[in-house]
């Protein structure tokens, strides 16, 4: 049996969202502690119209924390037809379906997280976030942050494969 609360929920607006985690060689990752929330999260925001997903990540990253990264996902540039006016994406790293308790206007955030890498390992002025910052696996425990965000870092942090693209990716 569906709860009224679900159906509820199943008529909200999705919004469809970008974010990043951007690693550095050094094995960091560049997080930024959310104004309204008040918990440490990766750069992201809404994708906007003029704008693809992969696009609006890196904007979002640059907007809120002064780094210029790189985009990591796979992309099969064989499916390009510049005749045709079509381009392959990157691949996200990992896709969620978010709540956003809104007092306002509850919805929902389809969260596409790309992985991005980066050589810097502190982050310019001129940026929007003011709490922001690289970030070892050691110091992760004392930051507050969402349960399944931790788990997702976690994993991000035990993949040999990830830090070997990031490598990869800051050298060429």
């Amino acid at each position: 049996m569906i709860s009224e609360r679900d159906m509820q929920r199943a008529s909200l607006e999705r919004h469809f969202t970008a974010s990043a985690f951007v690693l550095n060689p050094h094995r960091e990752v560049l997080l930024l502690r959310h104004r309204k929330l008040g918990v440490w999260l990766y750069p992201g925001g809404h994708v906007e119209r003029h704008e693809t997903p992969d696009e609006a990540a890196l904007r979002e990253v640059r907007e809120e924390t002064g780094i210029h990264a790189r985009m990591l996902g796979a992309r099969d540039a064989e499916l390009d037809d510049r005749e045709a006016d079509v381009a392959a994406l990157s691949l996200p790293y990992r896709m969620l379906s978010e709540y956003i308790a809104d007092p306002k206007t509850p919805h929902y955030h389809l969260d596409l997280i790309y992985l991005c890498a980066t050589p810097e390992r502190r982050c310019p002025p001129g940026r929007e976030a003011v709490e922001v910052g690289f970030f070892p696996r050691e110091r992760l425990d004392a930051l507050p942050m969402f349960d399944n965000f931790r788990r997702m870092l976690e994993r991000l942090f035990d993949d040999p494969a990830v830090w070997q693209a990031v490598q990869e990716g800051v050298r060429s």
